[in-house]
């Protein structure tokens, strides 16, 4: 049959029917791993999901060169929130009282979260401002960092804000000590806060316009030495911009979900070089 590869055609027909197969096949995959997640999640938003085992490994990597400090006190730091049983108690018992368990898991994952407990434990910050908290899953990790951090003698306060009077309600005893939720617009917000920001996420609406209005806003109320971490990283180039328009460092960690049909979000961080 070998002869038939010589007819004129006949390779790119091969070729064609080769590459359908794997295209389905990857398909396939595709839909089993959503298959899996309509029956075993709850999730209408804000997918969360585990890192694989490598992924974790470069997301360790990526905030130790940002922050300095060494890969096993950043692998440390990531330990010491994964396995924060306490925290995880917290979010499925306020959950459970919420209203809300019809859209949401009862396993508690922090995915790229993480990375932003980390940084927070590495930089000590004094003041950290999250742009859109919806549930406050990132509030509560923050504030988990900076009840941390006060108990080594670096004390510092999470201001989220949300648009939403209903966002943040997980953000309650004992995190909400150090942290608090500003209600209304985001640009609002912060047009109208006072106080240096040494750590800023945004996380907020994710229009590319609204994400770049926001770094605009912040970028005045820095305080030397203030690292910026972006959410929409992977969906628009606002932060680069901003930071190549600002002389700032500009890098981007990419997440790769375990077993879920998300294709994940990340990390942009920018600071002074």
């Amino acid at each position: 049959m070998s002869f038939l590869k010589n007819i004129p055609g006949l390779r790119s027909v091969l070729v064609f029917g080769y590459r359908t197969v794997i295209g389905l096949r990857h398909l396939g995959h595709q839909i089993s791993l959503v298959t899996r997640w309509l029956f075993r999640s709850k999730e209408t938003t804000n997918f969360t999901y585990e890192l694989t085992p490598d992924n974790l490994r470069y997301l360790t990597a990526f905030v130790s060169e940002h922050t300095g400090k060494p890969f096993v006190e950043i692998d440390r730091y990531i330990q010491e929130i994964s396995n924060d049983q306490a925290l995880k108690e917290h979010i499925i018992r306020i959950t459970k009282a919420s209203g809300e368990a019809h859209k949401a898991d009862q396993t508690i994952y922090f995915c790229k979260r993480l990375g932003w407990y980390a940084f927070i434990r590495a930089l000590r910050p004094r003041v950290v401002i999250e742009t859109g908290v919806d549930k406050g899953l990132g509030s509560c990790v923050i504030a988990a960092a900076l009840l941390r951090n006060e108990a080594e003698g670096t004390p510092g306060h999470y201001y989220g804000t949300d648009i939403n009077p209903l966002a943040g309600y997980l953000l309650q005893a004992p995190y909400d000590r150090v942290g608090q939720i500003l209600y209304g617009d985001s640009i609002a917000s912060l047009e109208a806060f006072q106080q240096p920001v040494d750590l800023f996420i945004n996380d907020s609406d994710h229009s590319a316009d609204y994400e770049a209005r926001e770094y605009a806003v912040i970028h005045p109320k820095l305080a030397p030495g203030a690292y910026i971490l972006g959410d929409n990283c992977h969906a628009t180039p606002k932060l680069l911009e901003f930071a190549l328009r600002t002389g700032k460092r500009f890098a981007f960690f990419r997440e790769e979900p375990r077993d879920h049909w998300y294709a994940g979000a990340g990390i942009g961080v920018a600071y002074d070089q």
